[in-house]
């Protein structure tokens, strides 16, 4: 089958203002500075913040915080977002929200179902909207076309967004790059609902977060996130066809084999189309499927027979190198980069490989330890999907590990019963609790990418505090950092969790990382010494040398055993030395 050809889809609002300013006569929009659309802009807080003295003001004005030109007696005025409002109050001030920034929602999303769900439309609309309000951040790329579309039919494109600090040559479809990849997809299973509303919210993250938040600014800095908010987009528009009774259309929209049920209302779920989770190149129809074409697990014809996985399978040869030999018990080597989660519904399991047998993957100890990483946000059963669930073959996680080494997990996401069980779970189950218990997962997965088998084995660095958060230059600074190796899910239930080790160093970059050269500044135990599992480590910076402006401290932990966890950054700023004036008395 010739490939479908990729476009690139770059920022042409950007365009469109100008011409609209040269027609107009206004003053041209710099692109950096367009209003993100109403889904995806950010809620600002206007902070009232009490400065009595002098000093206090200075002490405001020096933090790099977004000062507004505006003061009511002894009270200044900041405008940020709930971290502003928190780092804030970790320094002192007294302060209090003096307005809420909200963006109108639209009076109506026609396309939405299900009391909110988003529609394949309007997920494509998000992501055209994410690349034109941030031009400097994402590419949209079309990697393939749904059956549906092959056929000549009304299907889709296959869309991902790649987000990251663009510099030329990022975002390629190249596996040869020195930003290592972080994979989320969703919706490969059409009636899983919240998966995409998941992988909306790590987009506006990442986007949102850019130039706010030390950590995720240095996590798209040094990393590029690709994102498949719907792999599956045949199917899902089947479900939307059902309103506010989805239907739970689970494969895609191949309706040539079998006698299946169209609409799939069929009590016993005998649906049309091929399971794209079972559909994989990698022990395909091994395990764990069924041959009929009318059932949930029917595999299809062949291996990567569907279009949708064909052209899937393609973009992750095009984004990860082949680190992995071709026989099944070759490990990858502990260099290896790229981690990848799949999004599916609903169980509360973080799953790795393998999924087809109970024999243990080459790299199972950094799989597991990932996992049980990760699980430690979401509190999810951890293990393989024998050990906790069922065997099954020709899955995504299992192809991506198998075939090019790529560390990969499946999260099924929310509970097995109670209000947001289901596939179809009320739609403020999202943000009520399947996004806060797994933004810090992928998160985690995200940070990971660089050598995922390596650093899942070291401690997690919790985001370190300074004295202050901004120095005159030649003024000391303090550097404080939680670092803790007991950070592993421990739900009843789980395969296998890591062995928990004392902590052995911890260590401070500043500005360059430790991958790419920089100079490691040792942080010392506060107990004295390191020898337990959970340590507090500090050391005082003297910002003599350092230059003016803003700059990036990188901290990791090492535990006993040798490893070093992935980084965690935070933000000093060094501005000119601060001089109190003299005033002679007469």
């Amino acid at each position: 089958m010739p490939k479908t050809p990729i476009r690139i889809y770059r920022n042409a609002v950007a365009l469109l203002l100008l011409v609209m300013s040269l027609v107009l006569g206004l003053p041209p929009v710099a692109s950096s500075q367009t209003v993100p659309p109403t889904e995806i802009a950010p809620t600002l807080l206007v902070l009232r913040v009490e400065v009595n003295t002098p000093a206090g003001a200075a002490r405001l004005l020096a933090g790099g915080w977004d000062v507004l030109e505006v003061r009511e007696g002894n009270a200044l005025f900041v405008m940020g977002n709930e971290t502003v409002q928190a780092q804030l109050a970790a320094q002192g001030f007294s302060l209090s929200v003096a307005e809420t920034i909200r963006p109108q929602p639209s009076p109506q999303r026609p396309q939405s179902f299900f009391n909110g769900y988003r529609s394949v439309v309007e997920h494509e609309q998000h992501l055209d909207a994410v690349v034109a309000a941030y031009p400097g951040l994402a590419q949209v790329v079309v990697y393939g076309q749904s059956w549906r579309k092959t056929q000549g039919l009304s299907g889709f494109d296959l869309k991902t967004i790649c987000i990251t600090q663009l510099r030329a040559g990022d975002c390629a479809l190249s596996p040869n790059t020195n930003k290592p990849r972080f994979f989320l997809m969703a919706a490969i299973h059409a009636r899983e609902l919240t998966t995409s509303e998941l992988a909306w919210r790590w987009i506006d993250l990442l986007v949102n977060s850019y130039g706010g938040d030390p950590d995720i600014t240095a996590l798209l800095d040094h990393n590029e996130m690709w994102v498949v908010p719907v792999v599956n987009p045949d199917g899902r528009a089947i479900v939307e066809q059902g309103g506010n009774a989805p239907y739970l259309q689970r494969k895609n929209a191949n309706d040539t084999m079998g006698n299946c049920a169209i609409p799939p209302t069929d009590p016993n779920q005998n649906h049309l189309g091929v399971d794209l989770n079972r559909n994989a190149n990698f022990q395909w129809g091994t395990v764990g499927v069924s041959f009929s074409p009318c059932a949930q697990t029917f595999p299809g014809i062949s291996a990567a027979s569907e279009p949708e996985q064909s052209a899937l399978e393609t973009l992750f040869s095009q984004l990860f190198l082949d680190q992995r030999g071709p026989n099944i018990t070759d490990t990858a080597p502990i260099t290896t980069t790229g981690t990848l989660v799949t999004l599916h519904s609903y169980a509360n399991l973080v799953l790795l490989p393998w999924g087809y047998t109970f024999t243990a993957a080459p790299n199972d100890a950094g799989l597991r330890a990932l996992a049980f990483r990760m699980s430690h946000f979401n509190q999810y059963i951890t293990g393989t999907g024998p050990e906790t669930l069922y065997a099954t073959s020709g899955t995504t996680d299992d192809f991506t590990y198998g075939t090019l080494g790529v560390a990969s997990f499946t999260f099924e996401v929310g509970p097995s019963g109670g209000g947001c069980g289901g596939f179809t779970p009320p739609y403020n189950c999202v943000d009520g609790l399947f996004w806060p218990s797994n933004k810090g997962a992928l998160l985690y997965a995200a940070k990971s990418a660089r050598q995922p088998y390596a650093t899942a084995l070291g401690p997690t660095t919790l985001t370190p505090t300074l004295s202050s958060p901004a120095v005159g230059q030649g003024q000391a600074v303090i550097v404080r950092a939680l670092v803790d190796d007991s950070r592993l899910g421990n739900t009843s239930g789980s395969v296998g969790r890591p062995a928990v080790q004392p902590i052995s160093a911890t260590e401070l970059y500043i500005d360059t990382p430790p991958w790419a050269g920089g100079t490691p500044i040792s942080l010392q135990a506060l107990d004295g010494g390191f020898n337990t599992v959970s340590e507090t480590a500090q050391t005082t910076l003297d910002t003599s040398g350092m230059s003016l402006g803003r700059h990036t401290l990188f901290v990791r932990g090492q535990n006993a055993g040798g490893n070093w966890g992935p980084v965690t950054a935070q933000w000093l700023q060094v501005n000119q030395p601060y001089f109190m004036p003299i005033i002679a008395r007469e």
